[in-house]
């Protein structure tokens, strides 16, 4: 199920700080979803075109239409053209369509694409129909045309979009936007920021700010992780006691306006109710390492798409499918979590926001998403939030085909490309994640993870020998356990963390 909505792909991937088919049988479907290698969407960290497909959709089949609906000065249509999936976004409300230009495309595989476009739509597919609106934002071309590529045409005339649709088509689907007459003239994409490594969690303590009490650390320092699923003590704001540098390795940061923000003559200002819980709602957010791309302050070129920072009422900077996520009404926890109790007290287990107080953080939120118009229904059927940190855990391992596994010689070897980590796991284990508690899942036998500033590994390693300047994250002492012959083992090996290279069945020989 999937999720083809370029707005979301943006909005999943920045949201990531606080919680976005066609690729090749041994590869992720991602599109850098943790900023580690900032690698091109698709398969073995290549361009497949999947990756602006960041979610799973509604049930329901889609409608097939045989009449076209296009706008009379629609663009004219890609060659070879299949068809068109017309649907509705569920949250932003405006009309989208997909049309499927790639080779590889049949009508049945096309009409079974468009059944569930996004969250609590059903497509309607149009055989040989192609996409246009009287308005555009623009269009992106994703993936190979030979293949399943695609044109996605996203309708709409603020031009306050534009800057959103674009890094969303380029940066995160690894698509080329050609924008409409009021999107022309939107700049490309500015690289992202931060390394291009990942930089696993670690624990940061630092003296209190002066004026500030003592930390709750040793010798009164206050000791934060740097995760972008951390939280430093309430009260205090993240930036000032863990690096957000690091931070964002773990997830790409583009600055993007907000498509809206609140008015000061809004009646909300003067419910002193209200803003009473934003501000603690606020005092929540800044502990948190949500600041890191969410803030004016901390991000180095501007905040990303919301902003808490963005008077006199932040939280109408939010999308409506942003508010979904933060709610916790879509299930984000293939982003990670630290327990509260290693978190001062914050948990993000049932609301995407980090929070020490889900009971009242829900209330806020569900009342705002109310405010909007939204009902229980609207949130009934949203799949799991994630983008391809999200497919990734759901990915049902194959037999090995290409020499991948242990070798006679006990040699382990992988296709792909050079890695900073290398799993045997047993055969059932689950996928790993991404840190702090889902890198290390049950049936792990032997980890290896390479340091920020080494060297990949390159295929063909002895099982159970760690090699120079490399660490043994599992078992943390001692030889793995031997493989056992005839048993089936798993292997995954990623280029960075949330990007596989292979990923499948082998039996020990």
């Amino acid at each position: 199920m999937k999720l083809h909505t370029l707005g979301a792909v943006s909005l999943a991937l920045t949201l990531a700080a606080c919680g976005t088919d066609d690729a090749a049988d041994s590869s992720a479907a991602g599109a850098d979803p943790t900023g580690g290698t900032n690698a091109p969407a698709g398969g073995e960290a290549t361009p497949t075109g999947d990756a602006a497909t960041a979610q799973g959709g509604a049930s329901g089949g889609a409608t097939v239409d045989a009449g076209p609906s296009e706008a009379p000065d629609a663009a004219p249509p890609p060659a070879g053209v299949l068809g068109r999936c017309d649907y509705v976004n569920t949250f932003s409300r405006a009309d989208e369509c997909k049309a499927y230009t790639g080779a590889a495309w049949t009508a049945e595989t096309a009409a079974q694409d468009c059944q569930a476009p996004m969250p609590g739509a059903r497509g309607t597919f149009v055989a040989g129909g192609t996409c246009g609106f009287d308005a555009e934002l623009g269009r992106c071309e994703i993936g190979d045309p030979a293949q399943k590529g695609y044109l996605l045409v996203m309708s709409g005339d603020d031009a306050g979009s534009c800057a959103q649709a674009r890094v969303a088509c380029e940066t995160f689907a690894g698509g080329t936007f050609a924008g409409s007459p009021i999107c022309a003239d939107t700049p490309a994409p500015p690289p992202p920021e931060g390394p291009r490594v990942f930089t696993p969690p670690h624990l940061d303590c630092r003296d209190p700010l002066p004026g500030e009490p003592p930390g709750t650390g040793p010798d009164g320092k206050v000791c934060t992780w740097t995760a972008i699923s951390a939280c430093t003590e309430p009260g205090r704001r993240y930036e000032d006691y863990a690096s957000c540098d690091d931070v964002i390795t773990q997830r790409p940061y583009y600055p993007v306006a907000p498509r809206t923000t609140s008015k000061p003559d809004d009646p909300r200002v003067q419910d002193a109710a209200f803003m009473g819980e934003l501000a603690w709602v606020t005092e929540q957010v800044a502990a948190c390492a949500c600041v890191c791309c969410h803030t004016d302050r901390a991000a180095k070129n501007g905040a990303s798409d919301w902003n808490i920072e963005a008077g006199p009422i932040w939280t109408d900077t939010v999308s409506d499918l942003g508010l979904a996520i933060l709610a916790g009404f879509a299930d984000s926890r293939s982003f990670g979590a630290f327990p509260p109790d290693q978190n001062f007290g914050f948990s993000r287990d049932q609301t995407g926001l980090p929070t020490t107080d889900v009971a009242r953080m829900t209330a806020f939120l569900t009342a705002e998403w109310n405010r909007r118009g939204f009902t229980e229904a609207d949130i009934e059927g949203l799949p799991a939030f994630g983008g391809p940190l999200a497919a990734q855990a759901e990915y049902v391992p194959q037999a090995c085909a290409r020499g991948e596994g242990v070798d006679a010689e006990g040699m382990v070897r992988w296709v792909g490309g050079r890695a900073r980590y290398v799993y045997v796991l047993e055969g059932g284990a689950d996928n790993p994640g991404v840190p702090p508690n889902l890198d290390l899942p049950e049936g792990t036998m032997w980890r290896l993870d390479v340091p920020p500033d080494g060297e990949p590994l390159n295929t063909g390693i002895p099982y159970g020998v760690t090699p120079e300047g490399v660490a043994q994250r599992f078992p943390v002492e001692g030889a793995p356990e031997a493989l056992v012959s005839g048993q089936t083992y798993y292997l995954y090996v990623l280029l960075d963390v949330g990007l596989p290279v292979t990923r499948c069945l082998f039996q020990a020989p």
